[in-house]
């Protein structure tokens, strides 16, 4: 007997962080693991053309320094924790 595995909730209770994740790649991604029950935080350098309201989102450019420490205090301030 084949064995089917749930692809819905795999990843409840994880957080996803994904970078680069407003267009794109990187959308398809984010939407994909939301769809697998993870809390997705998406970033990009700019705000998404259309909000997503079940996904967190914030403004980083990841090259500065500044933005990636802002950005990991946002999301353990938050969520208390992030699981890749």
């Amino acid at each position: 007997m084949e064995q089917q595995f749930n692809f819905n909730n795999e990843l409840s209770g994880k957080i996803a962080l994904i970078t680069g994740g407003t267009k794109g790649a990187g959308k398809a991604i984010a939407e994909r693991l939301q769809k697998a029950g993870a809390t997705v935080i998406t970033t990009a350098r700019n705000a998404p053309e259309v909000a997503v309201t079940d996904q967190h989102f914030a403004i980083a450019d990841l090259s500065k320094a500044e933005d990636a420490q802002k950005l990991v205090s946002e999301v353990l301030s938050r969520y208390g924790r992030l699981i890749f």
